[in-house]
């Protein structure tokens, strides 16, 4: 991830409802992180006017696992935007062992922003500048 950018960051633990049959979390866990931690960002930042004006759609998700985490588990989950479009941004994820600073998994998703009625719209400069360095 690239640090200069502002990091949202979240720390969990790992659970039974986390675990699968193998016995470590299930990789549909960590698409759940990965939306959750978007939209606990998303609504961090940004006010109701702006929350009942502008939602988010996922609509490109890339996740790279790199090693298991169980039960147990201290986990860390930082996000960040990176690149950006007229309508798109893409968001960074990063989830670690928080105890070894091992990475678990990293994640590239574009998210879509979109009116109430779900028609496409432009990524004004008000919300760039909650999520960019100024």
């Amino acid at each position: 991830m690239k640090e200069e950018l502002p990091i949202y960051s979240k720390e969990l633990f790992v659970t039974d409802e986390h675990i699968d049959q193998n016995g470590h979390v299930n990789n549909v866990i960590y698409v759940q992180w990965v939306n959750d931690i978007a939209l606990e960002h998303w609504f961090s930042k940004s006010n109701q006017k702006q929350q009942k004006e502008v939602l988010w759609f996922l609509v490109k998700h890339t996740i790279n696992y790199k090693s298991q985490a169980v039960i147990g588990d201290r986990i860390i989950i930082k996000t960040q935007v990176g690149r950006a479009t007229n309508v798109r941004y893409e968001r960074l994820v990063n989830i670690y062992n928080a105890d070894s600073s091992q990475l678990l998994a990293s994640s590239k998703t574009d998210w879509c922003a979109v009116n109430p009625d779900g028609k496409i719209i432009k990524i004004s400069q008000e919300i760039r500048d909650l999520f960019e360095v100024k």
